[in-house]
């Protein structure tokens, strides 16, 4: 998930400098959860999020297209049979 922080950030275009400025952490700081030697506490994963306009799932893996080709490939079940007369 580390990875993730920093792909987070470069897709809003955001410098180490900026991002961690928005937590009043340094650069190196950020640097170091990004690179999985720090690990960012709740505290810091939300404000984090925030800072990216964002809520923390935004930092998992991204798995929408699988999920919606798993759940497009669904079977449909078939509608009960109405009752005899």
């Amino acid at each position: 998930m580390n990875q993730r922080y920093r792909e987070v950030r470069l897709e809003k275009g955001l410098t180490l400098q900026v991002a961690a400025g928005y937590l009043g952490r340094s650069k190196q700081w950020l640097s170091e959860v990004e690179r999985g030697n720090i690990e960012l506490s709740y505290s810091d994963s939300i404000g984090l999020a925030k800072a990216y306009n964002s809520t923390p799932d935004i930092f998992l893996p991204n798995k929408s297209k699988k999920i919606g080709q798993r759940n497009s490939k669904k079977e449909k079940k078939p509608s009960p049979s109405p009752p005899a007369a």
